[in-house]
């Protein structure tokens, strides 16, 4: 091969971090910092990661012989996600040396992680700017440069110098990373398709290609969070057909034990549409619990946002006390509230995602505001790119008017 190889061993998509009670999107660390840098200064490495090996039938096979042989493995622990664990734990049994670990700085390191030599860096927020990359990729380069010197950095290596590590001969070798590269249907390719389909609001498109994804990755939260959130939206053959098999699907992930931000937030987003579809409370009872459990796990602002409207919406009830009705508004004020100084609070840390204008906008239409839900709606517009996020808004703003 004319080029080394660097395997990246991460998960992709959204992970929820259970210690911080937050999501982290990892695509952003490698597209930004590790693929950013490799593909503009380290040209001399071919980068692979996990999710862009060709095929299922060769993928077990091919992810083995890439933690045996590959010049230089780079492991993302961040979220702590048990695949890249364990893929890091098979690297250090096979090479004794030029493995990278990296790390955001909240995750708690693993006792038998916590002698090696880990990078670490801050935590990205909502968005990872221009600068904030730049200075991953600094280290990272500084980290790979070091590895070049074949110091040993496996712990099993360190402590047992005397075993000699397991080999293939170079042909193998050859011949399996050529297989895993030769095929342009690949899970990352797939997964990129699904989500360009979903953004330009082909939800039906995209739902065999998430159905795909599942066959081949049964267990991965993400990708069945993508199938329920397409098959709602798709409407296909209809609503609450679509809307009961989306139930169906989140409910492999069992939203009512999870903790789960996206989880929680897609099953709260259908039950709050079965509400609208047949105007039953028990449906809008089931969206309350999983918005509010979203709120106050992480004080998202997402779930948060919605579980003040689902508040209003519950005054409509028939029977409902003087007491209660009270309770309703004044519960749905005060989340705004915070809500606001929430996302007030990312702002200042140019932590900005056009969601949160989105939500700024429609708190303070809320709260009778009337110059700032104008303003943080032009935000929204000028943010947004899909129309489906549009009108998600619209329909929001609408439901509404009709409650204040």
């Amino acid at each position: 091969m004319s080029k080394k190889i660097c395997f990246v061993v991460m998960g992709f998509g959204k992970k929820m971090d259970y210690e911080n009670s937050k999501e982290v999107d990892l695509d952003k660390i490698y597209k930004k910092v590790i693929k950013g840098l490799f593909e503009k200064e380290l040209t001399d490495y071919e980068l692979i990661r996990a999710d862009e090996i060709a095929g299922s039938s060769i993928i077990d096979v091919s992810m083995y012989t890439l933690l045996m042989k590959s010049d230089l493995v780079i492991a993302d622990i961040t979220t702590l996600n048990p695949n890249a664990i364990y893929e890091l734990g098979v690297r250090h049994a096979l090479k004794p040396y030029s493995t990278i670990i990296m790390v955001e700085e909240q995750c708690r390191i693993p006792f038998d992680l916590s002698h090696s030599r880990l990078l670490v860096y801050k935590e990205i927020g909502e968005n990872l700017d221009d600068k904030e990359a730049q200075v991953i990729r600094k280290k990272l380069k500084e980290f790979v440069t070091a590895s070049e010197k074949k110091e040993t950095d496996s712990p099993l290596y360190t402590y047992l110098p005397h075993i000699s590590p397991p080999d293939i001969t170079d042909d193998e070798y050859s011949k399996i990373v050529d297989e895993a590269k030769g095929k342009s249907e690949n899970i990352s390719s797939l997964v990129e398709q699904a989500e360009n389909l979903k953004n330009q609001n082909q939800f039906e498109c995209a739902i065999p290609i998430w159905e795909r994804l599942v066959d081949l990755l049964p267990n991965n939260c993400y990708i069945v969070q993508q199938l329920a959130l397409c098959t709602y939206k798709a409407k296909v053959p209809n609503e609450t057909f679509a809307l009961d098999r989306a139930l169906d699907i989140i409910k492999r992930l069992t939203p009512k034990n999870s903790l789960d931000i996206e989880t929680i937030g897609i099953t709260g987003a259908i039950y709050k549409r079965l509400y609208r579809l047949n105007q039953n409370f028990d449906y809008l009872d089931e969206a309350i619990y999983f918005y509010k459990k979203g709120y106050i796990i992480q004080k998202d602002y997402y779930n948060g946002e919605n579980y003040a409207n689902c508040l209003l919406l519950k005054t409509k009830q028939n029977n409902l006390s003087n007491e209660e009705t009270i309770y309703l508004k004044f519960e749905s004020k005060n989340v705004r509230k915070e809500i606001i100084r929430i996302i007030k609070s990312n702002l200042k840390a140019e932590e900005v995602n056009f969601w949160m204008y989105a939500t700024l906008s429609v708190c303070y239409f809320c709260l009778g505001d009337d110059e700032n839900y104008k303003k943080y709606q032009d935000e929204f517009y000028k943010s947004c790119s899909a129309d489906w996020e549009k009108q998600t808004y619209i329909d929001t703003i609408d439901e509404l008017k009709n409650l204040i």
